[in-house]
């Protein structure tokens, strides 16, 4: 392990946890902004070059993703959970092990899924109940975003089991050479500037594609040549052949993650055909409304990262008293800085969805609206963000799941479904705070009571090999 790695591993079990948690939660939030910047970025252009239904393909071809991209991220919470808890335990050559797995899983995985989603998509576009004048751009954005699905989920994977080593900086570094090639080639690619293709709405999905696999090549390169205790130098690039039973152990933690994304996904699938059901108009106005929710709640999700390695690592460490410390001042300020993100959207009136609605008139009024009633919410969603993240990295990832399935699928659809004859549209509006309140008193209630403490180490269960390595030597 080089000095670098060893001092992040003595700060996270050792050093104060407010700056700390601070200092490695900022490249998280960092790379979410300039994500959401980015995905606003060719948002604006969709919108400008192509129009509000090509907008509205946009927002669909994103929760579709998110929901499949569940599963690679269940496999790299697992996985980063569990590296850090080795670590912390002083255990490298288990982390090797894991990484082997993990990105083998992964690879396969994402092959698959981006040929079955390229040969469902005008199935899944009309399932959805896609307004007509965004279903061609639906289906052609749809199935380029489907391409970029394995080097993608490898590089999120990627990612998440550095993060899971202390390490939040070296991420960060390859995102954004990510981020700019894609903001970069995004517009070329889709007006057909300085003699490119002209490839309208699948321009983004090729360009993100091109940009993506270079920042993966990119990061693995650089991984190796820093020695990142991630890395499979020589006889440890036999753990890219997974061992069975290390690897029913990460997929059987990481489903629950898989299947929480599927729920919460799936729950704003629902309601995305709910709100196609009121015409072009209240789709576009949800599309741009939405656009803005990311930025709410990206501190609260990097917040939520810095807690889960933290927490890892020192459960590993068997320090539990500072674990409570950890939950107690993340959860503080997650909550107090999605607040105020949520008072600064609102201070700034309809100028952000000017950006994506450039027309005005009715659609801008009813994306306005829509985050009047709506925007609030994501503040209590903070709170169990965080606990969450505490649980997690203890390998309780099935509460979580389960929370979300009662409070989204149980609560919040229903809430929309049942109020509609008397709210309208609104009524789908209100079930997003509605159900962000009810998971955010069920988190606390399950993180104060529940049994999730009582999580053995994930690894504890298998066998060390006798070659093992230990952070001391």
């Amino acid at each position: 392990m080089s000095q670098n790695h060893h001092a992040a591993y003595s700060r996270f079990i050792a050093g104060p946890i407010t700056p700390t948690l601070a200092v490695f939660a900022l490249p998280l939030l960092m790379t979410s902004l300039l994500h959401s910047l980015a995905g606003t970025w060719g948002a604006i252009w969709v919108g400008q070059v192509l129009g509000p239904n090509a907008l509205t393909a946009v927002a669909t071809a994103n929760v579709i993703m998110l929901m499949v991209m569940g599963a690679a991220m269940g496999i790299g919470t697992a996985a980063a959970v569990a590296i850090g808890q080795s670590l912390g335990a002083g255990d490298l050559q288990a982390v090797k092990r894991v990484v082997g797995s993990a990105v083998a899983f992964v690879i396969g995985f994402a092959l698959l899924m981006a040929a079955a989603g390229w040969l469902l998509t005008p199935s899944l576009v009309t399932w959805m109940g896609t307004p007509e004048p965004a279903r061609e751009f639906a289906v052609i954005h749809l199935r380029y975003t489907c391409l970029t699905m394995p080097s993608i989920f490898t590089y999120l994977v990627m990612m998440m089991i550095v993060r899971g080593a202390g390490d939040s900086r070296t991420p960060f570094k390859f995102t954004l050479l990510w981020i700019a090639l894609s903001v970069l080639l995004g517009p070329l690619l889709l007006t057909g500037s300085f003699g490119l293709p002209r490839l309208g709405i699948a321009g983004l999905g090729v360009a993100n594609l091109l940009a993506n696999t270079t920042a993966l090549g990119a990061l693995v390169a650089y991984i190796y040549v820093k020695r990142s205790p991630v890395a499979l130098h020589g006889d440890d690039i036999r753990h890219l052949r997974p061992d069975p039973v290390l690897l029913r152990l990460l997929v059987g933690r990481g489903v629950p993650m898989a299947l929480e994304t599927l729920v919460v996904q799936g729950s704003y699938f629902a309601l995305l055909a709910l709100v196609n059901s009121y015409g072009a108009a209240t789709a576009a106005a949800y599309s741009g409304a939405a656009q803005l929710w990311g930025y709410v709640q990206m501190p609260s999700n990097a917040l939520a990262a810095s807690m889960s390695a933290m927490a890892a690592m020192n459960i590993g460490a068997a320090r539990w008293n500072r674990v409570e410390k950890i939950a107690l001042r993340g959860c503080l300020m997650s909550l107090a800085i999605a607040s105020l993100a949520t008072a600064a959207m609102y201070a700034l009136g309809d100028a952000p969805l000017r950006l994506f609605v450039p027309a005005g008139g009715a659609v801008l009024d009813k994306a306005w609206h829509i985050n009047t009633l709506a925007l609030w919410g994501w503040i209590a969603l903070s709170g169990s963000m965080g606990l969450f993240a505490i649980m997690r990295a203890n390998g309780a990832m099935l509460a979580p799941m389960l929370i979300f399935a009662a409070t989204m699928w149980g609560l919040r659809v229903p809430f929309a479904m049942l109020l509609r004859p008397m709210l309208g549209e609104d009524a789908i509006w209100w079930s997003f705070p509605f159900g962000s309140i009810c998971s955010a008193a069920i988190a606390l209630t399950y993180y104060r009571w529940g049994g999730w403490r009582r999580q053995g180490l994930m690894l504890a269960a298998i066998d060390a090999p006798a070659d093992e390595l230990h952070v001391g030597e």
